[in-house]
């Protein structure tokens, strides 16, 4: 299909130079806007499994020291196991706690000497928030001290957090659009302009609107699949920089989920819907200007 003849010389069209970088230039920024919603929708559906049903139990550390706050975290685990809502609990060994730390705080005594505060890890039978209401009474009731966690609170501040990332690629990959298709019309209709003089000798000899739109749309076709492959080769790169960036930071911060096998195949396909985009806006635009021309 590259390889058909055209009887217009677009490959001298001056005004198209500069289509493929272009068309580059923003596959590349929507394959970085597809692997940010990829990452943060898979980012959120780990957290989500995580702490879905879950709750933090904390018994400060008081004036007894580490052994009154044991006995006050084993008598708050008495009254978790005879609770139906509760599926299970267990008291955090302090050397997890200090395991846990580590990523902020690093190696050393500076974790053993502070007056960390006894935890308890409790699954839930169910996420209803009577239920967790009722397990944070008995728990007050047991150690009025005691601060129960509800890991949902701050997962909904995060998942807002990273919903508004999500939308931002979103209206990176609208706006990427819409910067492509208005830069295949100017390009279009640039060159209808240069080749005015051409068109209007194959109208004399017997060519149709549509024969004059399929050369240009079969340029703009081959300049967007093009364009697209250059923008991938240049995001492999980059994306080996940031994978290579994220490596040295502990996963307990940042956390490295396997993208799906989707992404993949939506990155493969975006210089094909580069030129394939590129393709119908360049053949709609000649067919509507020369129509006008009648």
């Amino acid at each position: 299909m590259f390889a058909r003849r055209s009887d217009l010389p677009l490959r001298k069209d001056t005004s198209s130079r500069f289509v493929m970088w272009l068309v580059m230039v923003l596959v590349f920024m929507a394959a970085i806007a597809v692997t940010i919603n990829a990452y943060v929708g898979v980012l959120l559906d780990d957290w989500n499994r995580g702490v879905s049903g879950t709750l933090t139990v904390q018994i400060p550390y008081g004036q007894g020291g580490e052994a009154a706050s044991t006995r006050t975290a084993t008598r708050v685990l008495d009254v978790l196991q005879r609770l139906p809502a509760v599926a299970h609990a267990e008291i955090v060994p302090r050397a997890k706690v200090s395991e846990l730390l580590k990523p902020w705080l690093g190696e050393g005594d500076i974790v053993a000497d502070l007056p960390l505060p006894a935890l308890l890890d409790v699954e839930m039978r169910t996420d209803d928030t009577a239920a967790v209401a009722a397990v944070t009474a008995s728990v007050k009731t047991a150690a009025p001290d005691a601060v129960v966690d509800d890991h949902r609170v701050w997962l909904g501040r995060v998942i807002g957090l990273a919903e508004g990332f999500s939308v931002l690629a979103l209206t990176v990959m609208a706006l990427v659009t819409s910067a492509l298709g208005l830069t295949i019309v100017f390009a279009t209709r640039a060159s209808l302009a240069e080749f005015a003089g051409v068109i209007d000798v194959l109208h004399v000899v017997g060519a149709k609107d549509g024969y004059v739109a399929s050369q240009f749309a079969r340029r703009a076709l081959i300049q967007g699949v093009l364009g697209g492959a250059a923008g991938l080769v240049l995001y492999i790169p980059a994306l080996g920089l940031i994978a290579l960036l994220a490596a040295r930071v502990d996963p307990e911060i940042l956390p490295r989920p396997d993208l799906p096998l989707l992404h993949w195949v939506a990155l493969a396909a975006l210089p094909f819907a580069a030129g394939l985009l590129a393709m119908l806006t360049a053949h709609i635009t000649v067919r509507r200007a020369l129509a006008q021309k009648i």
